[in-house]
């Protein structure tokens, strides 16, 4: 059974993976709809993963705002690691 997650009431919404395989490569991809990697394992994207939710958590609203804008105008929605 599915969980809910802080702040959420009632049946949890369906969820999907966000690590993918594409080409010998893994990525993850953001709510903002970038992919981002490559990576060379599965584990390593879902590292990258909990790097990036970490790095959302902690950064500045100025950073995250320069952050996204960044990604937006970047336009191809792939972030390179």
């Amino acid at each position: 059974m599915k969980e809910n997650r802080t702040g959420e009431d009632g049946q949890p919404p369906p969820r999907s993976s966000r690590i993918f395989n594409m080409e010998d490569y893994w990525y993850f991809a953001t709510r903002e709809g970038a992919d981002v990697g490559p990576y060379d394992s599965r584990d390593a994207a879902h590292d990258g993963l909990k790097d990036f939710v970490h790095f959302l958590k902690l950064a500045s609203q100025n950073t995250l705002r320069n952050f996204l804008s960044t990604l937006a105008m970047s336009g191809s929605g792939k972030l390179t690691i």
